[in-house]
């Protein structure tokens, strides 16, 4: 039972095939501990609810009542220590911040004749926390992100892509007592409060870093002066059997400013970019973003294993250094869960382990949203998560 002028924090989930049914069973569980008229409610809800997006809308009005109101549709959603990837889910995380602001938005792409603009973007700084929940068809989220890094004007931000649709129009986004069906949709905390981002990209180094010495978009011709191919031919004559088959199942590099030592929130300072492929002839290789000559490369494996030591490292410190963490979000890539590890619900597992009674709720995305060195990138196949903590001074 929530008390008076204290932080409060629970989550629900269900299962249940029917939306009223399903949204009623989670939101009561949420009530009972949290009371009514929390600050603020995230709600994530499989395809299977969909169509009745406006009705659960309505339960989280009527039930909850919740000052600000996100969410989105999702291909599987998080929630009470576990991991649902197929069907029907809708998972509940709300909160009671006592003297904290929260402000919900709704960003959508405007075009103009003086060009494309993101509207509704909130006016904050580097000192608040932020959720943004985007979908991929109608929202530029890299763009938007790199115009935040441009400006050097990003709050701690975490979320990601809505996974819950193919095509255009199919996710549903909730902001308030409003159902969309594209942009982006989020909130901002502001007070004693904050998100203590936790990166996790699944990826082990493997050989030596090199430099980016020649390059054009996202083609490298050269690393270190040399042919890039002869490079990653380097690396790969340095592995045994399991690791060479481990690598090319899905070879990734690691992309860092050569001038940047590391990071304070476990990525290692690297953005993890996919390999799309070489060309022996011309000794190029071609990674999934553009790069630029003197940037750091150094080539990565991602495997269940790798991606559950790191995970399990990153936790283990985040709970040393914020062991009073009041509740955490969790956005995963759809390709982790059963496709990347022998066991169910292993992300949420772990974070149950290292912050046991925590409420952790997220969902499965089309892509998470991190930080990497303070920035705020667009990543795949990571687990992104937001720990609500006290802020410094708070």
């Amino acid at each position: 039972m929530k008390v008076p002028g204290r932080v409060c924090v629970a989550d629900g989930l269900s299962t249940r095939a029917d939306a009223a049914d399903a949204s009623r069973e989670a939101l009561e569980s949420v009530a009972d501990r949290i009371g009514a008229n929390p600050d603020l409610a995230l709600v994530f809800i499989t395809p299977h609810h969909a169509a009745q997006a406006h009705r659960v809308l309505e339960d989280l009005r009527g039930i909850l009542g919740a000052d600000v109101v996100v969410g989105c549709t999702a291909s599987g959603v998080i929630g009470a220590g576990r991991e649902v990837q197929s069907g029907p889910g809708l998972a509940v995380w709300s909160a009671r911040l006592p003297g904290t602001r929260v402000q919900g938005f709704h960003l959508r792409l405007e075009e103009t004749e003086e060009g494309n603009f993101v509207r509704g973007w909130p006016e904050v700084g580097p000192d608040v926390s932020a959720v943004l929940l985007g979908d991929p068809f109608s929202f530029p989220v890299e763009p938007f992100l790199a115009s935040l890094r441009r400006e050097k004007k990003a709050p701690t931000l975490v979320g990601g892509l809505a996974s819950g649709a193919t095509r255009p129009g199919g996710n549903r986004f909730f902001m308030d007592d409003r159902v969309f069906d594209n942009g982006a949709v989020g909130f901002v905390i502001a007070g004693p409060m904050r998100l203590q981002p936790l990166v996790s990209q699944g990826c082990k180094p493997v050989g030596k870093p090199f430099v980016v010495t020649r390059c054009e978009r996202n083609v490298i011709y050269e690393l270190g002066g040399a042919p890039a191919y002869d490079g990653l031919g380097s690396v790969l004559a340095e592995m045994d059997e399991d690791e060479r088959r481990r690598f090319s199942r899905a070879p990734q590099v690691g992309l860092r400013a050569a001038s940047d030592p590391g990071s304070k929130d476990g990525s290692g300072g690297y953005l993890i970019r996919g390999l799309m492929g070489v060309d022996r002839r011309s000794g190029a290789v071609a990674v999934t973003d553009h790069v630029y000559k003197g940037l750091e490369l150094q080539f990565h494996t991602r495997d269940g294993a790798s991606a559950h030591e790191e995970l399990q490292s990153l936790l283990a410190l985040a709970s040393a250094l914020n062991p009073e963490s009041e509740g955490a979000l969790l956005f995963c890539c759809n390709g982790r869960g059963v496709d990347m590890f022998d066991s169910p619900d292993h992300d949420v597992g772990e974070v149950r382990t290292f912050f046991p009674g925590v409420p952790a709720v997220g969902m499965f995305a089309a892509g998470e949203i991190g930080p990497v060195l303070g920035q705020p990138y667009l990543h795949s196949f990571t687990a992104s998560l937001g720990f609500l903590v006290q802020a410094a001074g708070g």
